[in-house]
């Protein structure tokens, strides 16, 4: 049995509950008999459950199939510079419980693993739930990921290489664990929370201490060869620019991610020093002319960088978001004005913020465990 078929059969149902075999056979264009055997598989893994609740022509009424929101649930993890967050997901994408943590920036892998155990024990007990009702878990980090999506390639932010960081996580918490980059599962994260329709192709756009980006084409994220594709936050964008990390000059990190924000206003400003783009928006907000003008420069970077994807890619949206999110309602305007007047008009493209704010990159990575799961072991 074909594992896209029992995907696209699950996302049938998701989207449309209550639903007959012989409905989701037109839907899908799948035979009956397949539509048979993917909801057979489904309903012995407790994906699905039947209710007898549909209109009767005379005799019982038929056998509905829904998803099972009582007791299946996905982990998301976002493992970001200094912080864990964590969500719980019913198989509707609905979330059931969060919590964050902060951890230190010399952590190991081993305690890192250990602390996301505690962190989904505890998500267990808030939900009130049983630790076999978790069918998986999705871990976002920042850096690159194997196309097998069970080793951390690289990560400069983490300093870690080569970590086999999806089985030493297996190894303590007993259930299928995959792994995947922010940016796409952020760009996944937005795709299912917005409802955008299954032939859309997202571009998501990430600012935090770097920039990272994704892309989501036909309800699938987009990985490349070895899942290092898309790293434009290295692409340049200004040929004169500052040093970036990557030894270039003008990348779109070295202009525009957060550390490089607030140091331009640190070294700028004869008075006052912040430490958090937070501290930036109020400034921005009381007038502060060095603050409007950072905020501009960065608006008109994160437009270049947009219009140059649209160019390349032409999606249909594309979505910022990221630790930049606390700044974004104030620039977004500008971003999109800007990015209108460089953009093909070919490839002009919904340009919006993220509404998920903090919680993208884990409530991606928990409905990417879910698909996984089903695609690996259904």
């Amino acid at each position: 049995m074909e594992p896209d078929n029992v995907l696209e059969v699950f996302k049938t149902v998701q989207k449309k509950s209550l639903i007959s075999r012989t409905e989701i056979a037109k839907i899908t264009k799948l035979s009956l008999s397949t539509v048979g055997r993917c909801t057979q598989r489904l309903l012995d893994k407790n994906f699905f459950v039947e209710k007898r609740v549909g209109k009767s022509s005379g005799g019982r009424p038929p056998i509905l199939l829904d998803i099972n929101r009582e007791n299946c649930f996905s982990v998301g993890i976002e493992v970001g510079e200094s912080h864990i967050d964590a969500v719980l997901l019913n198989l509707v994408n609905e979330i059931i419980e969060s919590s964050s943590k902060r951890f230190s920036n010399h952590l190991s892998p081993d305690a890192l693993a250990d602390d996301i155990k505690s962190m989904i024990d505890e998500l267990i007990v808030k939900a009130q739930i049983s630790g076999e009702d978790i069918i998986s878990v999705g871990v976002g980090l920042p850096g690159i990921v194997s196309a097998n999506q069970k080793r951390l390639l690289l990560s400069p932010n983490l300093k870690w290489e080569n970590v086999e960081m999806a089985s030493l996580l297996e190894s303590k918490l007993n259930k299928p664990v995959f792994l995947d980059n922010g940016a796409n599962l952020m760009t996944f994260a937005e795709y299912h929370f917005n409802k955008l329709p299954s032939n859309a192709m997202v571009l998501g756009i990430i600012v935090g201490r770097g920039i990272g980006t994704g892309l989501v084409v036909k309800e699938s994220i987009f990985r490349g060869v070895n899942g290092a594709a898309l790293e434009a936050g290295h692409s340049v964008i200004k040929a004169d620019g500052p040093l970036c990390s990557c030894g270039r000059r003008g990348c779109a990190e070295a202009l525009a991610s957060l550390p490089r924000l607030i140091e331009s206003y640190n070294n700028q400003s004869k008075s006052k020093k912040i430490d958090s783009v937070k501290e930036l928006n109020d400034l921005f907000l009381k007038k502060d002319q060095l603050a409007v003008e950072l905020i501009n420069e960065e608006a008109y970077y994160l437009s270049v960088l947009s219009a140059n994807l649209a160019n390349i890619f032409n999606p249909s949206h594309i979505i910022i978001g990221g630790e930049i999110s606390p700044i974004l309602p104030i620039m977004i305007k500008k971003i999109n004005n800007s990015f209108l007047e460089q953009v093909l008009i070919t490839n002009r493209c919904e340009l919006m913020s993220s509404h998920l704010n903090e919680k993208s990159i884990a409530y991606g990575a928990a409905i990417m465990a879910i698909e996984k799961e089903i695609e690996e072991y259904i």
